[in-house]
């Protein structure tokens, strides 16, 4: 009994101290513009958050206003939670504030969920549930990664939620069905989270006609979501999934995903090592259930050729981590068991510094170095300080028809509210379709003529991937440099557009510059 408090008092600290951290971290995030506190999540995310603004907005579920509508995101119920938010009176400098703080509100609850199934599983020893939680608060991958408002914290706790329903078999076959369901709705590759919940709940429940009905909810729900995207896209797929999946070799993907997963793997072999004495000793299905998920994220990561940000661990991986830092949580306590034979302070110590050691291990480098340094810089957060200064300088510099190819597809779109070009694809038929011999994580794809030729952008951000080489683009751009060191391109014959007295126009071809305003070289 006294342990059981014991255990509840621990969780309400690591509750509060979660909380308090991952709020420093989200003011991290932030910086300061024109004397204004500035919140923006990571730029996938605020891609996300340009379609929930124009839904909200009743322009649509779409990313420029008046254009054929692309679908650029995976996560429709996460986009559909961002859209909710946009009906908060809050302004747009703050508005990803609230996206963070719902993230962080997932983030203790699925440390407070995985508290519990830790107690659920072993009622007699309070020291798991609070290495369990403890695992969770300690967690940087997780932590960085939901606070910078991707989905992965929706995912976690969906996990969570459906392993702790399985465990607890106090659910009807109805309704862990459709707790199930919710992941498909997050984003659609839960769909192999999905069939290994189905799988193990008909075994551990000893019923397998839940088997048909189960997978009559997953293929209604891709039907009802294809169907959809069909009709209002005119395509059934998500643009991100011929994008990211598909037009590059096969054979380098799937080294990208194994190089990715050479380089955690050394971090992981610890708790891999702990997850599998827990196997070994508990034999229950839902243990191995953890198991399982961890696996099949990995198998899914490498056939995708892995995620573009390696240090911060992959956001297909990251959901499952907790499982299976839960695994190595009671690896831990039956190798301490085996060593203490009896229950002792001792092994009590013995056993947190596991839980420590192990979880900081599998921790990835400059994930750890972000979540635990509260001096160190947070994920692109220059460039999304530049990019917001750049999006605020268009905004107030150029008229309303003016045209963006972005590099980055978030914060500069979001906040400039000017029609953009994805020259990447997230938001692009053309490029997204694109056969091409190389692969780069989400980032393989890229047509230059078609942008110059086609699209005919006005202002280009950066020349990268070739691009600054080009005769036609020298030709047909000059360079903006501004006291505001912000430097851009803009197409020759908007730049008299440009109210800026003060920029200096670089001619590419021959290295003058001028300000347009006195039609005179400046040196």
């Amino acid at each position: 009994m006294a342990g059981d408090r014991f255990a509840r008092w621990a969780l309400a600290v690591l509750l509060v101290v979660q909380f308090a951290w991952g709020s420093q971290y989200i003011f991290r995030t932030s910086f300061v513009h024109g004397g204004e506190r500035v919140f923006t999540l990571w730029d996938d995310a605020m891609i996300s958050m340009q379609y929930a603004r124009n839904l909200r907005e009743g322009n649509g579920l779409v990313w420029n206003v008046g254009d054929q509508p692309v679908q650029g995101f995976t996560n429709l119920g996460v986009t559909l939670v961002m859209a909710a938010i946009h009906w908060l009176p809050v302004s747009d400098t703050k508005i990803a504030l609230v996206v963070q703080l719902v993230a962080l509100a997932l983030l203790t609850a699925s440390t407070a969920l995985c508290w519990e199934l830790m107690r659920r599983l072993h009622p007699a020893q309070p020291p798991l549930a609070v290495g369990a939680a403890l695992a969770i608060v300690l967690c940087a991958p997780l932590g960085v990664w939901s606070l910078q408002g991707s989905d992965v914290g929706f995912v976690t706790l969906w996990l969570l939620a459906s392993a702790y329903a399985i465990a607890a078999n106090t659910q009807s076959s109805t309704r862990l069905l459709v707790l199930f369901g919710i992941g498909l709705w997050i984003r659609p590759d839960t769909a192999l989270f999905y069939l290994v919940l189905l799988c193990t709940a008909a075994v551990a429940r000893r019923e397998i006609r839940m088997l048909p009905p189960g997978l009559a909810v997953l293929v209604l729900t891709f039907a009802a979501q294809m169907g959809f995207s069909l009709w209002y896209y005119g395509d059934p797929l998500p643009n991100t999934y011929y994008l990211k999946a598909t037009g590059s070799p096969r054979s380098l993907m799937l080294s990208s995903g194994l190089a990715e997963l050479s380089q955690w793997l050394p971090r992981l072999l610890l708790a891999i090592v702990l997850a599998s004495i827990a196997l070994f000793r508990e034999r229950r299905a839902v243990v191995w259930l953890w198991m399982s998920l961890s696996g099949v994220a990995w198998i899914y990561n490498i056939w995708v050729g892995g995620d573009f940000i390696i240090g911060y661990g992959s956001r297909f991986v990251v959901p499952t981590l907790p499982l299976l830092l839960m695994l190595a949580v009671l690896g831990s306590w039956h190798l301490c068991a085996s060593i203490f034979r009896t229950r002792s302070l001792a092994q009590v110590g013995a056993f947190a510094i596991c839980v420590v050691l192990v979880t900081a291990i599998a921790n990835p480098w400059p994930a750890t170095l972000e979540w635990f340094d509260p001096t160190a810089e947070t994920m692109h957060i220059r460039t999304n300080r530049s990019n917001y200064n750049f999006a605020r300088y268009l905004r107030s510099r150029t008229d309303e028809s003016v045209t963006l190819a972005a590099h980055w597809g978030g914060v500069p779109v979001y906040f400039s509210d000017r029609r953009a070009y994805d020259v990447l694809g997230k938001s692009d038929r053309h490029i997204a379709k694109l056969e091409v011999d190389r692969f780069f994580p989400g980032h393989s794809k890229w047509d230059w003529d078609y942008v110059l030729e086609v699209l005919r952008p006005d202002v280009i951000r950066a020349p990268s991937r070739g691009l600054g080489e080009r005769s036609d683009f020298r030709r047909e751009y000059l360079k903006v440099e501004t006291k505001y060191h912000l430097n851009f391109y803009i197409r020759r014959e908007r730049a008299p557009g440009l109210d800026d007295p003060d920029a200096v126009f670089v001619d590419l071809t021959n290295g003058q510059r001028m300000r347009l305003r006195q039609r005179q070289p400046t040196g």
